[in-house]
């Protein structure tokens, strides 16, 4: 392996990282949040994300449950999630996506999305399974390092 392809590979990832933050950023402009606010809506998103407690969203954010109460308050005013009395357990409150917000993070990042799908049909199954591994390593990776004695 080349020296060199690493050190692009890595250049690369951070210009990739820094055109993610730009994207992120233009959203919550657009959508009228803070980073904060929109990190808990885009919890909220996604194919294993649902309806949840907001315990259940401080622990995904990295959030206090009095932090994550006043971010859920301001995406609630804002018209992007509404709390839910689970049916089954009426203590237990649910925090879901409104359609307003499915719309408007569709309209930002749908965009993105099919492009991506549409780019990455050329790919074989070998080279996508290479690339879903180093973005989990790189997940991962990141993630060590955000524990307190870096990993």
């Amino acid at each position: 392996m080349s020296s060199e392809l690493i050190a692009a590979f890595g250049r690369a990832m951070q210009e990739y990282q820094r055109a993610v933050d730009a994207l992120d950023q233009r959203a919550a402009d657009r959508l009228g949040l803070n980073r904060t606010d929109m990190r808990c809506l885009e919890l909220l998103f996604g194919p294993e994300a649902g309806p949840m407690s907001p315990g259940e969203l401080a622990v995904a954010a990295g959030m206090t449950t009095g932090g994550v109460t006043t971010a859920i308050d301001r995406l609630e005013r804002a018209g992007y999630v509404t709390r839910e009395r689970d049916a089954g357990d009426r203590r237990r409150v649910t925090v879901r996506p409104t359609p307003l917000a499915l719309r408007s993070v569709y309209e930002i990042y749908g965009p993105v999305v099919e492009e991506g799908n549409a780019f990455l049909q050329r790919y074989d199954d070998t080279v996508l399974a290479g690339m879903i591994e180093v973005l989990e390593f790189s997940t991962q990776q990141h993630n060590r390092h955000l524990a307190p004695d870096g990993g």
